[in-house]
């Protein structure tokens, strides 16, 4: 009011009137300024109680909120262990087998494991035919204490697949195995949502998965649905880590990165552990490891069969003899079936089933004991169409190993107890896959057969080498009665070939009478009596005489060389009279291990030269044994003429490996004349010519003619460098009397060097060596040696030199 009255006067009044109209304005702003001091003190005491409660509000609703989190955390725990896996369901499967103790396996679980905790996303594939503990090893895997740490027990689930009939049954028991509890009718969709519902780690183990890859897939309404298909879909989830067992050599994905660990037979001791764990009786029993063996080292062949030791009071020999007869049906009862149940999961499944080819190869490879490489399969498979569909079908169950993984040339072999088993079943011991056996193995051995001469020699030697245990299997197995029922009586005289010339293999490599043997009796009975007969007959008797010789059987030698010579002189064609001739000069050579007087074999030789054509490989052999006995009478001079004249025709045959025979007799002739460095010389060359044809007991006999020039002229440490590469050689080869010889001049020569130990040790295994062979004067000789140099070290007295020429 004041304010409004000045406004009102005149101009002149408020220039007169200043003084006061300004006090009047002075007074009226010290009102306004006390006014706003209280309005500001009102409007901030306003301001605090209203902080105040929405402070009070927000305390409030905090504890609200803090209630409903932890109701939320509730609902969540309980969804998750509740919901996720707390599903029921009236699919009945059956339990997760009990761990077992594993003998053999705990480094394979001890992998396993590790994979499953420190890698991440781990897929691993556990591998194997029917029988090696595929399931035992992932049950063991799944109880283990480090796995137990990574995932909860409730987050571990075994799903067994052997049901499995389709893909939408798959679902079914992998919805049942996981406790699936959600339900809107997409199976697939609910399994993937209850192992996303939470991020803690999940384990599961597909037990058996081979029934469900095996399945076509199917069109339901959610589009196509295979196995393949449903586990790419769980590996795409990260934390959930998988293991599958399966009876195959193969997982193929291109989705997933399986981690592969493939189960075959366990190791000798711990097949002797299983079996003696449930049968300790057989802890010390002389057949057991053979047992093992013939099982495959299969831990649940081996636990049958120790089952059935215990059960009928049999020991190891006789259930080896029984199950070489009779093969599972050694079994009884419940450990047949459970046995045969095993294989058959493989052998009588679908794939099988719809792949003739597959069963016509497994048919062929279970008649081939060592089992036969990619190479050879158009050996023995001729007949069969399509094989790489068929290895894939075999792959795929399981019903062939390979051996050498990771070569170009893959071997295929069929285990032991699977082949027992296809051996007693109709369908793979047909008629027709007898005769096919054995006309492919005829034919392999025929189109192989060469001599040392020949230039494809060393390469056949390697081709038999491959195949030798089947090849033997094969022919042994061979009878007038299996020829007549297989249709093969015709051809008879092409199986005689076939064994004499895999005999001959057999000559050049680990002499072994067996085969001739067998041959003799398939030929004595087929009672046809025709020249190809009594000339398989005839041959037989020479190549077993030949290699009774080499073995140190003397008098068995001269027996067959004798009979062959008879045979091959009643046949009477020019070509039988000299093999006759052969026969005798062949002879002569086993009277010289025998002792016998020069003269009488000077004799035998010249009467053998009556029935050979001069100028021929077999003439320029007659000189080189009758040169070589004019060495043996002290005729030395003489005898190396003969022989050096012998070695240039033998040169100009081609008879490389009688040449290096020739050229050893020539060193010995040069060491009786005492000039060693000629016997170095052609010695060495001998055991150059030994090694490019590759016939170890000439190699053999040519490093032990070298160990004696070194002996002779005091170099007994080159002389041990050599003779360390002769023991083995000989040991290959199987000739007692190299193994004896090379052993004394190793006895001698540690002796010579002061080593009383190796030298007791040299003698004392060469005396063994001598004792165990057919007595003969250079066996009594050598017991005789080695009994006095025994002495003479315990004396410390000089030692007698050994037989160096």
């Amino acid at each position: 009011n004041d304010l409004a009255r000045i406004t009102s006067q005149s101009r002149w009044l408020l220039v007169f009137f200043k003084d006061a109209n300004k006090e009047t304005v002075d007074a009226c702003i010290d009102r306004l300024s006390d006014a706003l001091q209280s309005f500001q003190v009102t409007r901030a005491i306003s301001d605090g109680n209203m902080l105040f409660e929405i402070q009070t509000r927000l305390e409030s609703i905090n504890i609200v909120t803090g209630k409903m989190a932890e109701q939320v955390n509730e609902v969540y725990n309980w969804m998750k262990d509740k919901n996720a896996h707390n599903g029921q369901s009236n699919l009945v499967l059956e339990e997760m087998p009990i761990p077992i103790h594993l003998y053999g396996r705990d480094a394979v679980v001890s992998r396993i494991a590790q994979t499953l905790t420190t890698k991440p996303g781990p897929r691993v594939g556990i591998l194997g035919a029917g029988g090696m503990g595929k399931t035992s090893v992932a049950v063991a895997v799944m109880e283990s204490e480090i796995v137990g740490t990574k995932y909860h027990e409730s987050h571990r689930f075994w799903v067994p697949c052997v049901g499995v009939t389709s893909p939408i049954t798959f679902l079914q028991i992998l919805s049942k195995s996981l406790r699936v509890s959600q339900d809107t009718g997409a199976p697939l969709k609910d399994i993937l949502y209850s192992l996303k519902s939470t991020p803690e780690p999940r384990l599961i183990l597909l037990d058996n998965l081979e029934t469900a890859m095996s399945l076509p897939e199917v069109v339901s309404d959610g589009g196509r649905l295979s196995a393949e298909g449903i586990i790419n879909q769980l590996a795409r989830i990260p934390h959930v880590s998988i293991v599958v067992t399966i009876r195959s050599n193969t997982l193929p994905s291109d989705t997933i990165a399986w981690e592969l660990v493939p189960l075959g037979g366990v190791a000798r001791e711990d097949a002797r552990a299983i079996f003696t764990s449930i049968c300790p009786a057989a802890a010390n029993h002389y057949a057991l490891d053979s047992l093992l063996e013939a099982l495959g080292y299969m831990p649940y062949a081996v636990t049958l069969m120790a089952k059935q030791a215990v059960k009928s009071f049999v020991s190891p020999d006789e259930l080896l003899d029984e199950w070489k007869r009779s093969g599972t049906k050694t079994l009884s009862g419940d450990l047949r079936l459970k046995m045969n149940r095993s294989i058959e999961l493989s052998v009588e499944s679908q794939v099988m089933i719809e792949n003739p080819n597959a069963q016509k190869l497994l048919a062929l490879l279970s008649k081939l004991p060592s089992g036969t490489n990619q190479r050879h399969l158009k050996w023995w498979a001729q007949t069969v169409e399509h094989i790489p569909s068929a290895i894939a079908t075999l792959n795929d169950t399981a019903l062939i190993t390979q051996r050498q993984e990771g070569v170009s040339s893959p071997t295929f072999f069929v285990l032991p107890v699977v082949q027992t088993y296809l051996h007693e079943n109709l369908r793979y011991k047909s008629p027709e896959v007898g005769r096919l056996v054995i006309e492919a193995c005829c034919r392999f051995v025929l189109d192989h057969k060469s001599s040392p001469d020949d230039r494809e020699f060393k390469v056949h030697i390697q081709e038999l080498d491959i195949e030798k245990t089947n090849i033997l299997s094969i022919l042994l197995g061979v009878n007038p009665e299996t020829l007549l029922e297989l249709g093969l009586a015709h051809n008879a005289s092409v199986v005689l070939e076939a064994m004499l010339a895999f005999s001959w293999y057999q000559f050049w490599t680990k002499p072994n009478p067996d085969l001739l043997n067998h041959l003799l009796e398939v030929a004595s009975s087929l009672n046809s009596g025709g020249e190809p007969t009594l000339r398989h007959i005839a041959e037989a008797h020479f190549c077993l005489g030949k290699l009774y010789t080499y073995i140190g059987r003397h008098n068995d030698a001269c027996q067959s060389l004798e009979r062959a010579r008879n045979e091959f002189r009643k046949l009477g064609t020019p070509k039988d009279i000299v093999r006759a001739g052969e026969s005798a000069i062949n002879l002569s050579t086993t009277w010289w291990f025998m002792g016998k007087h020069s003269s009488t074999i000077k004799g035998l030789i010249i009467e053998a030269q009556k029935d050979l054509t001069n100028d021929t490989k077999e003439s320029a052999f007659a000189l080189m044994n009758l040169g070589r006995n004019y060495w043996y009478s002290g005729q030395t001079k003489v005898g190396l003429e003969m022989l050096e004249d012998a070695r240039q025709s033998l040169e100009k045959f081609g008879c490389t490996a009688d040449v290096v025979l020739c050229t050893l007799y020539i060193a010995r002739c040069y060491a009786k004349l005492c000039l060693h460095t000629e016997r170095m010389k052609v010695g060495q060359e001998a055991l150059r010519l030994a090694k490019v044809i590759g016939i170890d007991h000439l190699i053999g006999d040519a490093l032990w003619n070298l160990s004696c020039c070194y002996v002779c002229t005091g170099e007994y440490d080159e002389a041990l460098e050599v003779l360390k590469e002769a023991l083995p050689v000989a040991e290959r080869v199987g000739r007692p009397l190299a193994i004896a010889q090379t052993l004394e001049i190793s006895g001698f020569t540690y002796g010579m060097k002061g080593d009383s130990l190796g030298a007791r040790l040299g003698y004392e295994q060469a005396k063994k060596s001598y004792f165990e062979m057919e007595r003969t004067h250079q066996t009594a000789a050598g017991v005789d040696r080695c009994n006095h140099n025994l002495q003479q070290i315990e004396a410390g007295a000089e030692l007698r030199a050994p037989m160096l020429n």
